[in-house]
């Protein structure tokens, strides 16, 4: 059984024992160029937590001044200082967030270019296995977890810590029998938040899972959405998308769930641990052991000790979500291509554009042979025609000329090189496709004019769109050539969207035409006026196109008949009426077609 490439490999879903870990390394690389911004905010962070150490100090000094020595000046001294550490503070705040900020703007713009240049240069046969919403959740939320962690909770972290271990330090100091109090409640805290953050990683995967679900359905239902209307099929997709809605909220609620009874507890935690110091604290006080400006120190200490371990619990949490969310990216960053363009290859450029395939094998995944043994020879400026039915392999061909995918078995040569050989831009250059099915993006028709050739200018774009018959609904759009054609081309006719695409092919001037029956959409007039325009295309090119109407292949100088991924006859449109029972059939029934008042082109 062939093994599917790495780009199409099955997914399975790993088991707990086997959750891939964060790699620390690997996201300290990611942040490599905004680290001397996050390493900044996190001296910082670092400095607001020293001085809040003073803080609680300076409290119980107040207190201790107003009660015992009711002098005004120091008492206001005091507490000017606490105000000048307040906006010392604030400032250093404000400095903080605004570099966390601009760092994890930059950071986030990094991770989306860098997976999106992955994505665009994997193999079509990595997008035949994966949707299209799940990617874009990838390039959403995951993302937006990975940045986040690492410019926001990370930094935090490290001061949560360090303040954490700071302040008991300084607890430890003030009084140590107070400070094993106020500690009694964080070993239980700990061995929740460690029991939590399991079910929390659990439920977070379920929750990316189920938003990339529902985004995956919304993407496919609004690209189709004429197709919905056309068939009524509106209340179906709504019920199919409230379903997806439920599943997610029932997912989000859980973890809500989960989440705020983690919050409660820790909320718990901390005030009892606060009334715990506070009661053994008042017994101390009433021993004389104790000053109330101590004991109100010691409770404001022991407040920021039960903060730092709530946070810490959360970043716990927020950890677990990492863990998914990098993996997630990772595994995407880590997917190779099953074309991968060699180390050594060739800089090519197509002068003759001869075309050999030599016994050609070739299947999807692990399906049945989509090609077997097939052979062909294009001479250097000759047409050939491709015939036969649908799933016989005629666009595999193409597909495999373009290098969307290698052939399992044989040799495919231009001008005597193996295309393995060659640099993939050089060789998708040397051809023009013309698919049957056109793929416009939404912007002018100058910016999709320009698609394979970005320097184009507007004489030359105007040209392309005469040759292919296309200037005449062009200009009479309100903005000419830099009219919006919509998502897709949607605000354009099918034989208009076929035309543009057309004089794209004229635009980039290949030396080897590639054509999926570039007419299929046209009307008979539109057909006629194209065809006229694709003869000046034909000359001076080698050209293979995929013919669905025989009409087209009669003018093809060697027609090919594939049936079951072979070629099983070859020759002449008379040679073929005699030797292919196929070629004849199709022959028969097509002009069975046209006599019956199909309509019927110049050329036919």
């Amino acid at each position: 059984m062939h093994d599917a490439p790495n780009d199409v490999a099955p997914r399975t879903e790993p088991k707990d024992s086997d959750a891939p870990q964060v790699s620390f390394r690997r996201l300290f690389g990611l942040a490599r160029p905004h680290l001397a911004l996050i390493l900044v905010a996190t001296s910082l962070m670092l400095i607001m937590s020293l001085i809040g150490l003073a803080v609680p100090k300076l409290a119980g000094d107040v207190v201790d001044t107003a009660l015992e020595r009711a002098t005004k000046h120091e008492l206001r001294s005091v507490v000017a200082l606490l105000i000048g550490l307040f906006a010392l503070m604030g400032t250093l705040a404000f400095i903080e967030f605004y570099l966390l900020g601009l760092a994890g703007a930059r950071l986030l713009r990094d991770l989306r270019q860098s997976l999106f240049d992955r994505l665009i240069g994997l193999s079509p046969a990595f997008f035949d296995q994966r949707r299209v919403g799940e990617l874009l959740s990838r390039l959403g939320s995951d993302l937006t977890i990975v940045q986040s962690s690492i410019t926001e909770q990370i930094p935090a972290g490290i001061q949560a810590l360090l303040r954490f271990v700071g302040t008991l330090v300084v607890l430890f100091v003030l009084q140590t029998r107070l400070t094993l109090v106020a500690l009694l409640v964080v070993p239980p805290v700990i061995l929740v938040a460690l029991f939590v953050g399991v079910r929390l990683e659990r439920l977070s995967k379920k929750e990316r899972d189920a938003t990339a679900d529902t985004s995956s359905l919304a993407e496919e239902s609004l690209a189709g959405v004429r197709t919905v209307q056309a068939a009524g099929a509106e209340p179906r997709t709504l019920g199919r998308y409230a379903d997806r809605l439920s599943d997610l909220l029932r997912v989000q609620v859980r973890n809500a769930r989960l989440q705020s009874a983690f919050g409660g507890l820790m909320t718990f935690a901390g005030f009892s641990s606060f009334a715990l110091v506070l009661g053994y604290g008042g017994e101390l006080m009433l021993e004389g052991k104790l000053t109330a400006g101590e004991l109100t120190s010691f409770l404001l200490y022991t407040f920021s000790i039960a903060m730092t371990v709530g946070q810490l619990g959360s970043l716990y949490a927020g950890y677990k979500r990492l863990k998914g969310a990098s993996a997630r990216l990772f595994e995407l960053l880590d997917t190779k291509s099953a074309v991968v363009e060699a180390q050594d290859a060739a800089a090519f450029t197509c002068e003759e554009g001869r075309i050999s395939i030599r016994g050609v094998g070739f299947r999807y995944d692990d399906g049945p042979r989509a090609l077997e043994d097939v052979s062909l020879e294009v001479e250097p400026g000759s047409m050939i025609a491709l015939v036969g039915p649908s799933g016989s392999g005629k666009s595999t061909l193409l597909a495999l000329l373009l290098r969307f995918y290698d052939p399992e078995d044989g040799t495919i040569e231009i001008d005597g090189r193996q295309i393995r050989d060659l640099r993939l831009d050089d060789l998708r250059r040397s051809m023009g496709l013309v698919p049957q099915e056109v793929f416009l993006f939404s912007g002018t028709v100058a910016d999709n004019l320009r698609l394979g050739r970005a320097v184009a200018t507007d004489v030359e774009l105007k040209g392309a769109l005469e040759a292919a018959g296309a200037l005449d609904f062009v200009e009479e759009m309100e903005k000419g050539i830099e009219t919006e054609i919509g998502e897709r081309g949607i605000r354009l006719s099918g034989g208009q969207r076929q035309r543009l695409a057309i004089a794209r092919a004229f635009l980039e001037d290949p030396p080897i035409l590639l054509l999926d029956e570039a007419t299929s959409s046209l009307d008979p007039d539109s057909e006629a006026l194209v065809q006229g325009a694709l003869h000046r295309l034909f000359e001076g090119r080698t050209t293979v196109v995929i013919a669905h109407r025989l009409a087209t292949a009669r003018r093809a100088d060697q027609i090919y008949v594939l049936d079951g991924g072979k070629v099983t006859a070859s020759g002449s449109h008379g040679s073929l009426i005699e030797s292919s029972d196929l070629y004849r059939r199709y022959w028969t029934l097509q002009s069975l077609a046209l006599e019956e008042g199909e309509p019927r082109s110049d050329e036919e």
